[in-house]
């Protein structure tokens, strides 16, 4: 492919009678040929003020009306790159240069926008690919035919500040760092700022949880130097929007609302059975929760953007910490069940988990070892599930240990006690759970009867079956530590409940869960 560059020679007299767009002739041009070399200050030189003008008054049509003649095309799109690159980093375009314009056809909008996740729509975009250099940084650009549409690609701005923030937008990120510390604005020290496309509103929130969809918001990424500590801001480009990272401000002694912190000591004084005189907020954090999922501590949530203002709140009891998530007005409340140990269980939940269990067991003393609030999932957690849906349909209630001094066993309850779950024979597939059931009767007499057994402990695992003339196969295998309350058996079944064999409770205890390594 050779490109021929031919300079068509305009006399001075000529250039002052008229407007003279200087060109370059191409000849054998494809789609994909590519210019190189290409500086604003050569083109500068060459055109004079007649292409400044020109490309000035292209600029001030608006986008509808823009139209640049096929022969021309080029040098218009060079202009005009190099023109929105000075008005992105605010330099002057004469120290801008351009190093690589490439005639291209993009398959779509979405990949013309630079979009991470495109569908496989064939709605051809012809254009350009402009390469800028600014300050040692290699801007990439994308340009449709006409230039009425120019993007850049948000990663090139990721590297490090190309430029500083404009003075109102300083003036809002100080305001509100102000404002939080409780502090004078000229106290508050911009340490760096910088451009940025951020890919949707999410990220932009500084969301944790977020999709691939491509809905930019240009803005940009500052640092404020406050107290002592750094924080990060993202601010739009407008200045309307002034979110601060919660992270990185997460050290940050904020001053929580007194109503927040009596409802979350409230809460932790019913739960615990203590005065709330006795108990102390040690860290509260303003954040912004994903959705109703991760504000609940949810285990298994959906990726979807559906914000709650809140505060994250550590709250010491005893010698214990208990995490809070509450929202901005209070609300809503959440206690992260995996950090908290509750103290007093409910008494409606106490008496249904212990009449449940001395009528299973028929021993008249049982101790409930421990207990704490938990939140499920969905139903299919609660019931001792292990590959359950992703769907959020929190069901909150309590985690019961009991111990007859010679078996221990966990029971799941709803908040007030009316659901009493502690059986796991749902898990296996019920050929499997019942082929068990029945070995069990057979070789323990008539003193053991098939509705007295409980699953106390279900495992899966997969195993390597080989057969001398068909191959090898993957099959699934089950153990269980299975019990009437007085005795317990551990066991290994196949998928299908045709091999069941009695083994070591410690075999099952110790045997590795393909189910839970799957999740």
């Amino acid at each position: 492919m050779k490109c021929i560059h031919s300079l068509a020679a305009v006399s001075s007299r000529t250039v002052a009678s008229k407007h003279v767009l200087l060109g370059l002739a191409l000849t054998s041009v494809l789609s994909g040929s590519v210019i190189l070399g290409i500086s604003s200050t050569a083109s500068a030189a060459t055109s004079g003020t007649a292409t400044a003008q020109a490309v000035q008054d292209f600029l001030d049509q608006p986008v509808q009306n823009r139209r640049v003649p096929n022969r021309r095309s080029r040098d218009a799109i060079i202009q005009l790159v190099l023109q929105a690159a000075s008005q992105r980093s605010g330099i002057p375009v004469n120290q801008l240069s351009l190093s690589r314009l490439t005639a291209t056809t993009f398959d779509n909008s979405c990949s013309f926008n630079f979009g991470e996740i495109c569908n496989d729509i064939y709605q051809p975009i012809s254009g350009w690919k402009a390469i800028v250099n600014v300050k040692g940084q290699s801007w990439l650009y994308h340009v449709n035919r006409s230039g009425s549409r120019i993007v850049l690609d948000p990663k090139v701005l990721k590297e490090k500040p190309v430029s500083t923030m404009p003075g109102a937008y300083i003036d809002a990120v100080t305001t509100d760092a102000a404002r939080r510390a409780n502090i004078s604005p000229a106290d508050v020290r911009i340490l760096q700022s910088r451009q940025k496309t951020f890919g949707n509103p999410c990220e932009f929130n500084f969301g944790e949880i977020c999709t691939k969809e491509y809905n930019p918001i240009d803005g940009y990424e500052v640092w404020a130097q406050v107290k002592g500590q750094t924080w990060k801001y993202h601010v739009d480009r407008a200045g309307r929007r002034v979110v601060l990272d919660p992270k990185v401000a997460a050290s940050t002694a904020y001053i929580m609302p007194v109503a927040l912190q009596t409802r979350i000591l409230s809460d932790a004084a019913a739960r615990s059975g203590l005065p709330a005189s006795s108990l102390q907020i040690s860290q509260a954090t303003p954040r912004t929760f994903s959705n109703a999922c991760v504000f609940g501590f949810g285990e298994m949530c959906p990726m979807i953007y559906q914000p709650i203002e809140g505060w994250e709140t550590i709250v010491q009891v005893r010698d214990q910490t208990w995490a809070y998530h509450i929202d901005r007005t209070g609300a809503q409340l959440a206690v992260d069940p995996r950090v908290t140990s509750v103290g007093r269980l409910p008494v409606s939940v106490e008496n249904a988990v212990r009449q449940n269990a001395k009528t299973w067991t028929n021993l008249p003393t049982l101790k409930i070892v421990s207990a704490r609030s938990q939140t499920w999932g969905n139903d299919c957690a609660f019931n001792f599930g292990k590959l359950c849906p992703a769907n959020y349909q929190p069901v909150d209630g309590w985690e019961v240990k009991v111990n007859s001094g010679a078996l221990e066993w966990t029971y799941h309850t709803n908040r007030d006690g009316s659901l009493v779950v502690m059986d796991r024979r749902g898990i296996l597939p019920s050929k499997v759970a019942d082929a068990i059931a029945r070995d069990i009767v057979k070789r323990s007499g008539p003193l053991v009867t098939p509705n007295s057994l409980r699953f106390l402990e279900v495992k899966e695992q997969s195993k390597r079956v080989c057969f001398l003339f068909s191959g090898c196969r993957n099959e699934l295998a089950y153990l269980a530590i299975v019990s009437n309350g007085r005795q317990q058996w551990g066991y290994q079944s196949d998928d299908q409940g045709r091999q069941v064999l009695p083994v070591a409770i410690t075999q099952v205890r110790q045997a590795s869960d393909n189910s839970v390594s799957q999740r």
